[in-house]
């Protein structure tokens, strides 16, 4: 295969993403967050006055990850499900060499789609878009829930969250900064997927950390092991 990469199998972040302030060198900024150590029990720690948390403290951001042309994520998806059925996690051909798909042999086949997928990364990385949102304080995220959030329905089905995510994907967005109006422009003209992913970013930075931890490369995640 050729061009290989140390992103996973599944990750559709194109090799070079949008330059923002907030990503990482490594690109996708998709790995597992890291937990500070706690501090032992008799460790020295140190105090913060209240002013000290209040001029220090900040709210968290966080990017959506965006492809806005639909169409090239969907013929890179097909690749990577037809992938998955002729290769194993190590990337080795798990089906007979020998035994043909359709006109070609197995491994032919893989490298071909490995070929196209490489070609799709870079072609989709002229469309990536990475908003920025940041997450409500505490009382304000109260506040809002209160006048927005739909209450469950009378006969048990959980409520329409359609209207609820967004204004709520509205009142995060820093960067752009976007009107109720204009996600409602945005809904559309982006498919369910897209607007999944800035509903779900929203709700994230409001309740998590919302922190983006870099995704070391294979090689840098291996000597950290050893």
């Amino acid at each position: 295969m050729n061009d290989h990469t140390d992103q996973a199998l599944g990750d559709t972040t194109p090799d070079q993403p949008t330059p923002s302030s907030t990503m990482t060198p490594f690109g996708d900024p998709a790995g597992a967050p890291i937990q500070p150590e706690r501090p032992a029990p008799d460790a020295t720690v140190r105090q913060w006055t209240l002013e000290q948390i209040l001029d220090t403290a900040k709210r968290p951001r966080r990017r959506a990850k965006i492809c806005l042309r639909a169409d090239l994520q969907a013929e890179y998806d097909q690749c990577i499900y037809e992938l998955s059925g002729l290769i194993d996690a190590q990337g080795r051909v798990i089906v007979d060499d020998e035994r043909p798909v359709g006109e070609q042999s197995a491994r032919a086949r893989a490298s071909e789609l490995a070929d196209r997928m490489v070609a799709l990364r870079r072609e989709m990385a002229a469309f990536m878009w990475y908003p920025l949102f940041e997450g409500l304080d505490s009382d304000a995220l109260q506040a809002f829930n209160s006048k927005h959030r739909p209450k469950p329905k009378s006969n048990g089905e959980g409520p329409d969250m359609t209207e609820y995510n967004t204004l709520l994907i509205a009142e995060c967005s820093v960067e752009p900064r976007l009107s109720v109006d204009d996600v409602r422009a945005l809904r559309k003209k982006l498919g369910a997927a897209a607007m999944g992913e800035l509903s779900a970013t929203a709700n994230e930075v409001c309740a998590k950390g919302g922190v983006d931890f870099p995704q070391l490369p294979s090689g840098l995640a291996r000597l950290q092991e050893r």
